[in-house]
């Protein structure tokens, strides 16, 4: 287990990270493939979404909240990947800001993806990026990811089958949830719906935790106290299912563990015995 880097030093991290991958120029627009994408596999992507996007979506895609949509209703296939297409579509001129310096949403998504994938802790896998230049962002961003399998749940439907478990079974739920969270937050990696933001995907008698979806990702986002009471308060209570107080030491404790911060754990869990006493997200 190995101790979390400095600030300073994550935030680096996370700056490179946003150069990840290969960037190949197709005339006024970017693609940038993720590191594990191969050349062949671009090659058949960039002529099929030439296909999918004149096909399937209209010439003026405009997304529901101005901002991004992801396609639910169209994937695709390639060398038996399912590979699901997100579109950016904000276009003011924070956006160009942004996109010029390399931090645009969708670049800022597709890179946190990859650094998750490089450290080896689940993700929706990234596949690449489509864009303007860096002097023209254009009209719309498209990230690819491969798309999530079928058994794979949401963990907001999740919450709720928690009633349905054992004791011991939801112990060894929370344990598992702390420590992957601990793990996410060791990589420097703070966003406030993450807990919105996970797939849960069964394995046997266990199950395997997937964050994705890093739009409102900041590499100089630290993780401070207001931000460690946050993540704790939204991963244990929800409306779909508030942890009992045994459920929310057990989540803390392997958290901690893994955080390497046992300084934090009497204020987290005062936290936590607040928010039960209120009545938790009631």
């Amino acid at each position: 287990m190995s101790r979390p880097d400095s600030p300073v030093i994550t935030t680096l991290n996370h700056i490179a990270a946003l150069f990840k991958g290969r960037s190949l120029s197709d005339g006024s627009y970017v693609w940038r493939a993720a590191p594990q994408v191969s050349d062949a596999f671009m090659e058949k992507l960039k002529a099929k979404w030439i296909e999918v996007r004149s096909t399937a979506l209209p010439k003026e895609f405009h997304s529901k909240n101005r901002k991004r949509e992801a396609l639910n209703d169209i994937s695709f296939t390639i060398d038996d990947v399912e590979v699901f297409p997100k579109i950016y579509t904000r276009n003011d001129y924070k956006h160009a800001l942004l996109h010029t310096f390399f931090f645009s949403e969708a670049r800022r998504n597709f890179s946190t993806m990859c650094f998750l994938m490089e450290n080896n802790l689940p993700t929706t896998e990234p596949l690449a990026l489509l864009s303007g230049n860096r002097m023209n962002p254009g009209k719309e961003t498209v990230l690819f990811t491969r798309k999530l399998k079928d058994t794979d749940i949401y963990f907001y439907d999740f919450r709720e089958m928690l009633h349905d478990f054992s004791q011991e079974k939801r112990n060894a739920f929370f344990i598992l949830f702390g420590k992957k969270m601990a793990e996410l937050h060791n990589l420097g990696i703070y966003t406030e719906d993450t807990d919105k933001n996970i797939s849960v995907r069964p394995i046997g008698e266990t199950y395997d935790l997937h964050f994705y979806d890093f739009d409102n990702f900041y590499p100089w986002r630290f993780l401070n106290l207001k931000r460690s009471k946050h993540a704790v308060r939204h991963s244990l209570f929800s409306k779909k299912y508030d942890a009992s107080l045994e459920e929310a030491e057990i989540f803390l404790e392997s958290y901690l563990t893994v955080r390497q911060r046992p300084d934090l754990k009497d204020v987290l869990h005062k936290e936590i015995k607040n928010v039960i006493a209120s009545g938790g997200s009631k």
